[in-house]
């Protein structure tokens, strides 16, 4: 799947107990593979994205209003916020 700066090679989604729900992204994106994980509840709060790359580089993002990409229960929702955000 194309995004805007990259492309999506995986998406898998682990759900939790009471509405946690993690995605585990592959993404080749700036000449780099980058895995994303992005952790929250499908029902309330905000979204973290915690990101690695190849070369060792990590970094977190707090996505404080997660429903303006749209629900967080779907794989749609990582597409909406990696072509409107990268």
């Amino acid at each position: 799947m194309e995004v805007a700066g990259g492309r999506v090679r995986r998406i898998e989604r682990v759900p939790g107990a009471g509405g946690h729900v993690d995605y585990h992204v592959d993404v080749h994106a700036d000449g780099l593979s980058k895995r994303l994980v992005f952790s929250g509840n499908i029902f309330v709060g905000p979204v973290v994205l915690t990101g690695t790359d190849e070369r060792g580089g990590r970094w977190d993002e707090v996505i404080d209003e997660p429903r303006r990409y749209g629900e967080f229960a779907t794989a749609d929702w990582i597409s909406r916020f990696l072509d409107r955000r990268h």
